[in-house]
């Protein structure tokens, strides 16, 4: 018993006290909502600023994906805010044996960047992005809502035990980021 307990200690210690230099690894640019075609469209440009870890975790032969969530919420004054919509995609970053770069890109067509400059690759893939939220009609005129956007990249080889075993340990590549946007519609 003493032994498990020195043993959680331990590594509830390690958890807190990581120390990952990530000054800010994800930034974001042009955050916008918008109609297109009756459709809630969220676009925005991912810029990775931590391409060396990226690269590191690559090298080692893990398996790393962009991952955006976005929801879409009511402001209520006296309440909990009301979700209206949410959506997520999945990026996945890839090292061939020997060879370049590839980002996926989730949709109909399963576009592919590749090239030798990792750097490059992740901005021309991840700078201009677009997720879809639903219809418009579901937005009232007269309302206040809030857009949240969480980006992280994480490690895909990861087991879902090992995530729920060690809750309080961070198992993403760069730190994650989280990102609102408030507007009246």
């Amino acid at each position: 018993m003493r032994r498990h307990l020195l043993i959680f200690f331990l590594l509830a210690f390690c958890a807190v006290c990581r120390t990952e230099a990530y000054a800010q690894g994800i930034g974001l640019s042009n955050l916008v909502v918008d109609n297109q075609e009756g459709r809630v469209k969220v676009r925005f440009g991912v810029d990775l600023k931590a391409v060396d870890a990226v690269r590191e975790a690559l090298e080692k032969g893990e398996s790393l994906a962009l991952e955006c969530k976005a929801k879409l919420t009511r402001k209520m004054e006296y309440s909990w805010n009301t979700e209206v919509a949410r959506t997520e995609m999945l990026s996945s970053v890839i090292l061939h044996d020997g060879g370049p770069f590839e980002v996926i890109l989730p949709g109909g067509r399963q576009e592919h960047y590749r090239g030798r400059d990792l750097s490059l690759v992740m901005k021309e893939a991840w700078g201009s992005m677009s997720m879809d939220l639903g219809g418009w009609d579901k937005l009232a005129r007269g309302n206040t809502y809030s857009l949240t956007l969480e980006i992280r990249l994480v490690r895909q080889d990861i087991s879902s035990w090992l995530k729920g075993a060690l809750f309080f340990w961070n198992f993403d590549a760069v730190a994650p980021v989280r990102y609102q946007l408030d507007f009246s519609y």
